[in-house]
């Protein structure tokens, strides 16, 4: 079943993306999808952030853009489950993190945790090195899902890829080497994505 669960999420991930990308470039800012209405008209302020999933060749590219999102998610005024709440109830649920919940799964999921939406999200490509550990200019692409609460369904979908170089000043200052700093300007640039698509920030 789990075995299922995961070929149906990458599945999923592929046809988002192929529809996110198809008449877009690359380069352009995040692609913002919206299949439903937010709850609480955009004012969401509670929400579960679930481990990303890693379908990128780069190890631990999961952990550095999820843990960055969520860092951004916090500066930003979400309040925001704790990450060690999180991986408890999928433990207790047998969900192995990464993985697509079911939608009852969800539900209980955020009922237990009180939030309003949860988030997930898939690195699809990351790197900083070729295969013989050459530096390279860095480069990350992330699919992250908002998913309402009560019914499990997804109601947004942000698509988005960026390299170091598209952040290239004069003499380069401002240059993004790593692939730590390239996540944090590619959350805050969701983020922003979300607010101008009708997010409300949540008061100080």
């Amino acid at each position: 079943m789990k075995k299922v669960r995961q070929s149906i999420s990458v599945f999923l991930n592929v046809v988002v993306l192929t529809a996110l990308t198809s008449s877009c470039s690359f380069r352009e800012p995040p692609v913002l999808m919206k299949m439903a209405p937010l709850p609480d008209d955009g004012l969401i302020c509670r929400v579960a952030v679930l481990p990303f999933a890693n379908e990128a060749s780069y190890s631990q590219a999961d952990n550095i853009f999820g843990r960055v999102f969520v860092s951004e998610l916090i500066n930003t005024g979400f309040l925001l489950s704790q990450e060690g709440d999180v991986r408890k109830i999928l433990k207790q649920m047998m969900v192995i993190p990464g993985l697509m919940p079911s939608v009852e799964q969800l539900r209980a999921i955020a009922d237990r945790l009180g939030v309003q939406v949860i988030v997930i999200g898939s690195v699809v490509e990351m790197r900083d090195k070729d295969r013989y550990g050459q530096k390279l200019d860095p480069s990350a692409a992330v699919i992250l899902r908002i998913i309402e609460a009560d019914s499990g369904r997804t109601l947004w979908t942000t698509y988005a890829r960026r390299e170091g170089k598209e952040y290239r000043k004069v003499m380069h200052f401002g240059l993004i080497n790593s692939v730590t700093a390239l996540s944090e300007k590619m959350a805050a640039e969701i983020i922003e994505t979300w607010f101008e698509g009708g997010v409300k920030k949540c008061a100080e």
